[in-house]
Order: C-alpha cells, then structure tokens, then sequence
C-alpha cells in the first residue's frame, strides 16, 4: 500500500513541476496565494533618464545630417531639370534646322529674364528676336524644382538675363548675333559642401557643370 502511494505521488510530481515552473516564468493570476502573484517591473527614473538622454544624443546627430542630405537631394534634383531645358534647346535647333530660344518666363508673360521665379520657357524662335511672339510655338514651360519654395536660388548672366538662341549648328547666341556664353548658377543656402552648382553654356553651346562652394550662403550672379 505504501509503496502505491509512493507511486502515486511520482506521477503527481510533474504535474507540480510544471506548476512551479509557470510561475517562475511569470505566469500572473489573481486566483493564486499572494506570495505566487507576479510583481509587475517598471523603469526606474534612472532607466528613463539614460534612454532620454541617448535619444537625445542620436537626434542631435541625425537630424543636421539628415538636412544635410534634403539639400544636396533638391540641389541635385534642380540641377538636373535647368541644365535637361538647355540640352532640349540645343538638341531641338539642331534636329528641327531653326533657332530655338530658352529665357526665363511663362507662356502668357513670355521672357522676363528673372530666374528668381525658378520658371523657364523654351520655344521656336523663328525671327531671331528672342521674345515669344504671335504664331511661335511653345516647346516646354516648368519650373525649377525647389526654387517655389524657397530652398533653391537660381540666378543667370550674360545673355541668360535676356534669352538665349540656340542655332541649327548647336551653338548659342545672343539676340544681337554674338555668340552667347553664360552660367546658371544654383544654389541652397545650407552648410553642406559644395553648396551651388553652375552650369557653363560654351561658345559651342555645349553645357558643362561646375561644382562651387560658397559656404552656406547664395550670393547674387
């Protein structure tokens, strides 16, 4: 007889084990003694002031690069949209054999030379006048990313405060006929390095990009 109790309470024990084990791993039920309960763990104030403070720390290092990394993407992006507007005005004088203007402006105002605006207009100038006139057709009207919103500064000199004519053989001219050579300067006014990029229209028409730093700032062309 005892030895079937001893039996019996081995085939219990696990069940028991078991037991003991779900609480060890916090198993928390409001039917057991008081002593078996689970005691929920919070952070201590210290624990909270360590994890702000990294926080913190991570913030202050990401964010200036993160900015950093906005303005180079809009720079980039803006270059991009100016120098392809040259590139379709060279490209179209020489495919279609007639002289094609790109200025500053909009179809209804036509070229106002002010690339504060950040729009441009490119279009078939037939009588060599470097204005939109009546029967002139209108090849692309955009805008310059970013400048709307004020995080690109674009500026031009030379024949570019004007219009610039692009002819059948490629190369650029001014509306008096003199050959055109000029810059589109783009900037962002950030500390990131180089912070500008200029585009150099040649004698030959051809556009070259020209990285310059001027330290965060966006002087006037």
């Amino acid at each position: 007889m005892l030895k079937d109790e001893q039996m019996a309470g081995r085939e219990w024990m696990p069940g028991l084990r078991f037991y003991n084990a779900s609480l060890s791993r916090g198993a928390c039920s409001s039917g057991l003694p008081e002593e078996h309960r689970c005691q929920s763990k919070g952070f201590s104030l210290v624990e909270l002031t360590v994890v702000v403070s990294i926080t913190a720390i991570l913030l202050a290092t990401a964010v200036p690069a993160f900015t950093g990394l906005m303005a180079r993407n809009e720079l980039v992006v803006a270059t991009n949209a100016a120098r392809g507007a040259l590139m379709l005005a060279r490209e179209t004088a020489v495919l279609k054999g007639q002289p094609v203007s790109l200025c500053a402006g909009t179809p209804t105002s036509g070229c106002s030379g002010d690339w504060s605006g950040g729009q441009w207009l490119v279009f078939r100038d037939s009588n060599h006048s470097g204005d939109l006139d009546a029967g002139e057709t209108v090849l692309e009207h955009g805008a310059v990313p970013g400048t709307a919103q004020g995080v690109v500064t674009i500026g031009g000199n030379g024949p570019l405060r004007s219009a610039l004519v692009y002819m059948p053989l490629g190369h650029a001219e001014r509306v008096s006929g003199a050959f055109a050579a000029g810059r589109l300067r783009l900037c962002v006014a950030k500390d990131v390095a180089p912070n500008a990029r200029e585009l150099v229209i040649s004698a030959s028409g051809r556009v070259r990009l020209a990285r310059v730093d001027f330290g965060g700032t966006c002087p006037s062309l």
